[in-house]
């Protein structure tokens, strides 16, 4: 990743991770990201699947979708944010998350190739739980045609950070309410198996028996 061309964090600067592994970690984690553009002059921001494959980043959809098709040659802006917890702060004002999020800025490019569609449409299935590519049946022709692909450098991507307790003010630390961090966790549940598996008796795999998501 170009660490040069990452814009900088202006608002709290402290923040700013320019890091490609930070970003990487941060990508990687995060299930879901947002993708903003511009369509007949609007501005349009809606949720999706991402992957990453060394510096690029995928997104996919219907080819007829008009945020893909948006996209296609057009300057995108894609993020994601992992909550980590809940700021508790002595006053409202001071009241905060800790997170970590990235900033992806870039011109996004229609991915013609059916190898490098392949590759990035099983990075996509590996995002959402590793080791499932193995145990699903893969594209086929025609399933390849209806899906566009879309892939975005990583060369212009800023994260950012929050760590550690409230930032309370000098004045405030005698207040008498509770101040503190409480952490959040993404924890799975209870796998639900389909009734109409072929084998009903089949169990869960070990990447779904023991799934997570966390720093690695």
């Amino acid at each position: 990743m170009g660490e040069a061309r990452a814009r900088c964090v202006r608002r709290h600067p402290e923040r700013g991770q320019y890091d490609s592994a930070v970003v990487r970690a941060i990508l990687d984690e995060a299930l879901v990201c947002h993708l903003g553009v511009v369509i007949g002059g609007e501005p349009l921001v809606l949720p999706t699947i991402h992957a990453r494959v060394g510096d690029q980043l995928y997104v996919h959809g219907a080819v007829a979708a008009a945020t893909l098709k948006a996209m296609a040659g057009s300057t995108v802006c894609v993020t994601v944010s992992l909550v980590d917890g809940l700021v508790l702060a002595r006053s409202a004002f001071n009241h905060s998350l800790n997170y970590r999020s990235v900033v992806v800025r870039g011109l996004g490019t229609v991915v013609e190739s059916p190898e490098e569609k392949c590759v990035a449409l099983q990075a996509l299935v590996e995002h959402v739980a590793a080791g499932r590519w193995a145990d699903t049946r893969p594209p086929s022709a025609v399933e390849l045609k209806i899906t566009q692909v879309v892939r975005l450098s990583l060369a212009d991507a800023t994260a950012k950070v929050r760590t550690g307790p409230p930032n309370d003010d000098a004045g405030d630390m005698n207040w008498s309410g509770w101040a503190g961090v409480l952490p959040l966790t993404l924890t799975a549940g209870r796998p639900e198996p389909d009734a109409r598996m072929a084998n009903p008796s089949l169990p869960p795999p070990a990447y779904v028996q023991t799934y997570r998501r966390g720093p690695s």
